[in-house]
């Protein structure tokens, strides 16, 4: 099968002949900038332990979920090492305690099967991994932060006409929320007596430029407000967006979509761009697209299909594909498991008095992360579809070992290790 057109060693600053091609016929005078897919070759990821105590809880049941989340930030970590370097932010007064988790979980991760769900196992249907750190070392770097959604929070990297790495700031303003009261961050009494107060994110609207400024990148400025989460680009001048998401007045009121597509071009040089109508309000993030739908190394899309009937998601879900349908070749489904049989995997699973966030648990397995030779698969304890999706991602992704694993804190906060990583380009 066909892979991308981006070079791997030596070659890996190499242009596609697309962004050539494109930056030959732009003659704004403004600089223009080209976003490679995520399966291009990495410098490093980034990720960030995060999972701030006044939205996630410091005790009982929500202090519970956010230690969980935490060990799970370092389980993708150990895990993406073994292929390449990881870059973790983290808040000075918390490096040690990092340090210690970090510790504890390289201890026990195990290569296991799929029927026993557990957090330190992974799932790579008997295929030999390398060790821990064999990619790369696990950086602990000192920054403030608040949460752990670099996805969202970090830049996304570039090239310009010349080939030279650079950063955009898409100006993160909390998802739009001004007080980010969505549901998973509503104010009540029993929140409160567990330290749920609200979700600050000004140290978080400062990540991108720290990034920038550690990596040795320009940084590029844009009017564009959004998130990383919010755009799936294929490195070849293709993207996939939800208009609930870009097209809302809590990140880019006034803005037609024809400004949003023309800034889009300048500073991810992205030319072809199918948008999704996506739900607002259907979370925090008014529905971001690393949640529906994305691109393959063999040039098909992936499209999220949900099963439950009561659920919002069933009918966004089919409209989604039938969009994806009319504009690209190969749509493969992706089905969600079995929301029951995940939530009793889940409370078997945890500690005793783990609660199963019914509103917003993330189980979706369209928030893998594509890195250096691998992928990292999320895995929630529905034995039969988590194989039908490792098996959908690995044959959609020939060259790649796929790695499933349990990230049962971070779903449980409504994410993915999608949301919790964010990829470097070479220089």
């Amino acid at each position: 099968m066909k892979r991308r057109d981006f070079l791997l060693g030596a070659s890996a600053l190499a242009i596609s002949p697309y962004f050539l091609r494109h930056a030959q016929a732009t003659n704004s005078g403004a600089i223009q900038y080209f976003m490679p897919s995520e399966s291009a070759p990495h410098q490093a990821t980034w990720m960030a332990y995060g999972a701030t105590a006044g939205a996630w809880g410091t005790t009982g049941v929500y202090g519970m979920a956010r230690r969980a989340a935490r060990a799970d930030l370092m389980r993708i970590a150990a895990n993406l090492s073994r292929f390449e370097p990881v870059n973790m932010l983290v808040n000075p007064n918390e490096m040690e305690e990092a340090r210690a988790v970090l510790a504890e979980v390289k201890g026990e991760l195990t290569q296991s099967d799929l029927r026993e769900y557990s957090a330190t196992g992974v799932f790579t249907n008997g295929r030999t991994i390398p060790n821990i750190e064999t990619g790369g070392k696990i950086n602990l770097i000192a920054a403030p932060l608040n949460d752990l959604w670099v996805r969202d929070t970090a830049p996304l990297f570039v090239r310009d006409e010349n080939g030279k790495r650079a950063a955009v700031d898409f100006n993160f303003n909390g998802w739009g929320q001004a007080d980010t009261g969505a549901q998973g961050w509503r104010k009540d009494p029993t929140k409160r007596e567990h330290g749920i107060v609200d979700q600050p994110i000004g140290k978080d609207q400062k990540v991108a430029a720290f990034v920038a400024k550690y990596t040795h990148s320009s940084l590029v400025k844009t009017w564009l407000v959004m998130e990383g989460g919010g755009i799936e680009v294929d490195g070849k001048g293709n993207a996939i967006c939800t208009e609930s998401c870009i097209l809302n007045d809590n990140r880019n009121p006034n803005r037609s979509k024809a400004e949003v597509e023309q800034e889009l071009h300048r500073v991810l040089g992205v030319n072809n761009i199918t948008w999704l109508k996506g739900l607002k309000a259907r979370d925090i993030t008014d529905a971001h697209i690393d949640f529906y739908a994305r691109f393959t190394d063999d040039d098909s899309v992936l499209c999220a299909i949900d099963d439950e009937p009561e659920s919002p998601d069933y009918s966004v879900t089919r409209d989604n594909l039938r969009v994806l349908k009319q504009h690209h070749r190969n749509v493969i489904e992706l089905h969600a498991p079995n929301y029951e049989t995940v939530q009793a995997a889940v409370e078997a699973r945890q500690y005793k008095g783990f609660r199963f966030n019914e509103d917003g648990f993330a189980a979706g397995y369209i928030g893998f992360y594509v890195a250096n030779g691998c992928i990292i698969l999320p895995q929630f304890g529905d034995p039969d579809a988590d194989r039908e999706a490792f098996d959908i991602v690995s044959q959609s992704h020939p060259d790649r070992t796929v790695l499933q694993i349990a990230t049962d804190g971070i779903a449980n906060g409504g994410g993915s290790i999608h949301c919790a990583t964010q990829q470097e380009i070479p220089e």
